[in-house]
């Protein structure tokens, strides 16, 4: 209770700078066992080893053309998905909302499926585009009923649940009309199985603007829990950073989905653990968020290769799991107050 009582009241049960040493330590050890074990395990000081000096073994590029990738392709969704969920509680004012359970997620799906099916050859950066599209249109819907007032915190996460579920039918439907590819259907499960190092540079400019800017405007963020007229009179501009954050969200979340497929939870759980733990100051909340999604994205991704050896278990799959009884605990906790 008295955790509690203080992260309500913006003061964390942790020191800031603590909790992101001890991030920042495990998301190490968890990103030295994803390069580690696998189909083919290599004991850790050989990983360590070949990650900095490769010898151009098969060893040396199963580490830097096989897992590396994978590990930092999982390191950059979960930054993205992470800051994206932080944003987007703080401009809706709703700590439901993330970008899966406001159908941003399955938008940007929507509109890559609609595109592939269309350019069959379109692929890599040219999916980008319509995830921002599509991720930009269902957020400013949920967005302007958000602002209108017709609905309270439960009903709009229920509204964007709704949207996310006709959406994603809406994308069984065409795939299954257009026999679509498998290679499609597993990319909707939430998928980083077979990154390359060419997914790692599609995404890295978007997280690198995205979450650069986050960071450099993280203290600007807090006056979207303000009305107008305080936040004005702290010489602050609320729609101005509302704006900015909802083109970060579409950004981060977009770029996300166009490599990773849809990947839920990430954006609604880390938020609400980092805002427990380090208080709701909002750049402390960017900054160990995203420190904290890349750690969560990793282990799921660790627990989805173990769990059916030698099968793999999407991580998307993993990651819904893992959430969907945590963001049932957060609604009923929701329900109560």
């Amino acid at each position: 209770m008295k955790g509690k009582g203080a992260a309500a009241n913006g003061r964390g049960t942790s020191s800031p700078a603590l909790l992101g040493l001890v991030l920042c330590l495990a998301l190490a050890v968890v990103m030295l066992a994803g390069i580690s074990f696998g189909v083919s395990d290599l004991p850790v000081a050989d990983a360590l080893r070949l990650l900095f000096a490769p010898d151009g073994s098969p060893q040396s590029a199963l580490v830097w053309d096989v897992r590396l990738p994978r590990t930092v392709l999982a390191l950059l969704i979960g930054a993205n998905l992470a800051i994206a969920g932080v944003l987007i509680q703080t401009l809706t004012r709703n700590p439901l909302a993330s970008p899966q359970t406001f159908g941003i997620n399955a938008g940007a799906s929507l509109m890559i499926v609609l595109c592939l099916i269309a350019l069959p050859g379109l692929r890599g950066a040219g999916t980008v585009g319509p995830a921002f599209a599509g991720a930009a249109a269902v957020g400013f819907a949920m967005w302007a009923l958000s602002v209108s007032g017709a609905m309270n915190d439960m009903k709009l996460a229920l509204a964007g649940i709704s949207i996310q579920l006709v959406l994603a039918a809406l994308v069984q439907a065409i795939l299954i009309a257009n026999n679509a590819a498998q290679d499609i259907v597993y990319w909707l499960a939430g998928s980083i199985n077979g990154a390359q190092w060419g997914k790692v540079a599609i995404i890295l400019p978007f997280t690198l603007v995205g979450g650069g800017i986050a960071l450099l405007a993280g203290r600007h963020f807090g006056v979207l829990a303000l009305d107008e007229t305080t936040g004005l009179s702290l010489g602050q501009n609320a729609r101005r950073a509302g704006g900015l954050a909802a083109v970060l969200i579409v950004v981060l979340a977009g770029s996300a989905v166009a490599v990773g497929g849809p990947i839920g939870f990430i954006g609604l759980l880390v938020p609400h653990i980092v805002r427990r733990l380090a208080g709701s100051d909002q750049l402390t909340l960017i900054v160990l968020s995203a420190i904290a999604g890349p750690l969560l994205l990793n282990a799921a991704d660790l627990l989805g290769r173990v769990a059916a050896f030698p099968a793999e278990v999407p991580v998307g799959i993993v990651t819904a799991l893992v959430g969907a009884p945590a963001f049932l605990a957060i609604l009923w906790q929701q329900r109560a107050r």
